[in-house]
């Protein structure tokens, strides 16, 4: 789903578009196609699972949306969240849809079957939230959300695996939540931090062939504290070898090396204009420990290829999907999710989406073309 075209200064709308009008890219025909969806105007749309959308608005409301039906489902609001700092009338709703929840996943598919009016009772909901980044639960029918007890902060996402929800934190330290414990539902720890990471590099859990993995995005950029000045220099090397080989293309008849250079020089423009973007993933999976004396169920395997899979990683929940003639093999598809530092980014959130290709390491940023917005940034709806 494209960003909704809103410009937050002045909250009108650029353009033509009406504003209830919201923009799917099929990656299938490459065509985009226009929904009405007057559920979504002026909401915060983020969150996709199950084909739901979850939106906020500025009522502080939490709603399910499903964009196709237009079917929504109320969840408890944002001010119901346990634990949570005192909000006063110099706030605006604006400036806490990203910060308070951040993210969510569904036991289940909320609505039974096809009816549009029987919803799933057993379907429980976990939430990244508040100012903290910690956990919270809730169950369809339920007016308030609940607290997970949690041994760290600053969790970076959540996915439900083999009937049970996996959380991450900031660290890559692999939490499960249980419900049933005698003492109140808590996160226990279950797999380690990587030896190599950064509490900067992005964390996320997906399900692959039966798998769970842990895969860390990497970022650069000024934002990031790097030293692009270091950057340039290996790029101008670069450059300059590449001058050669293209020399030596030319002598050769090979007219394929104009092309690859061409992207590959668009891809660097792209990265001189951003104050972040990312350069890479390191992907690993989570294997079931039987080590005497280990602290831990699972340890840590470096995953090298994905097959003919491809991953789907942004805002919604992390997803495997097989290859297609539309979606490449053993890459990473990911979208802008930075919303720290997107709020104040000019434009909004949406430059750093793009392809990782597993095999040779190769970033393809903007490859559906430029879409911003610093509320409603693209996202993957799966």
């Amino acid at each position: 789903m494209l960003a909704e075209k809103i410009d937050t200064e002045d909250q009108e709308y650029r353009g033509d578009q009406d504003a209830s009008i919201r923009c799917f890219l099929n990656l299938l025909t490459s065509k985009t196609y226009q929904l009405q969806l007057p559920e979504a105007c002026g909401r915060k749309c983020t969150g996709a699972h199950y084909g739901w959308l979850w939106t906020i608005g500025i009522d502080l409301q939490i709603n399910l949306l499903h964009p196709f039906s237009r079917q929504q489902i109320c969840l408890p609001p944002m001010l119901t969240f346990p634990d949570q700092y005192e909000y006063d009338e110099t706030f605006k709703p604006q400036e806490v849809w990203d910060f308070f929840v951040r993210k969510i996943a569904m036991s289940s598919n909320p609505r039974k079957g096809n009816s549009l009016h029987d919803y799933n009772e057993d379907c429980t909901i976990v939430a990244i939230y508040g100012e903290f980044a910690i956990l919270a639960f809730t169950k369809l029918g339920d007016t308030v959300w609940n607290n997970i007890s949690v041994h760290s902060r600053v969790y970076q996402d959540v996915i439900f695996y083999n009937g049970k929800f996996y959380a991450v934190d900031c660290h890559g330290v692999v939490v499960v939540c249980d419900f049933d414990d005698a003492n109140g539902p808590k996160a226990t720890v279950i797999a380690p931090a990587p030896i190599e990471t950064r509490d900067t590099y992005q964390k996320y859990l997906v399900e692959l062939s039966g798998h769970l993995l842990l895969v860390s995005r990497f970022r650069k950029g000024y934002l990031f504290g790097d030293d692009d000045d270091e950057e340039d220099e290996s790029d101008e090397e670069e450059d300059e070898s590449d001058d050669e080989e293209d020399d030596k293309s030319d002598v050769d008849g090979n007219d394929n090396a104009d092309e690859v250079e061409d992207v590959k020089d668009s891809d660097n423009e792209e990265k001189k204009k951003a104050r972040y973007y990312t350069t890479g993933f390191s992907v690993l999976r989570l294997d079931e420990c039987h080590e005497e004396g280990s602290n831990y169920a699972y340890r840590l395997t470096e995953v090298t290829s994905l097959g003919d899979q491809a991953l789907f990683l942004g805002r919604n929940v992390s997803i495997s999907i097989a290859s297609s003639e539309c979606i490449k093999p053993n890459c990473i598809y990911f979208t802008d999710d930075n919303f720290e530092l997107y709020l104040n980014e000019p434009g909004g959130g949406g430059h750093d989406t793009g392809i990782f290709n597993m095999e040779d390491g190769s970033v393809h940023l903007n490859y559906a073309g430029e879409s911003r917005s610093n509320i409603s940034p693209p996202l993957w709806y799966i």
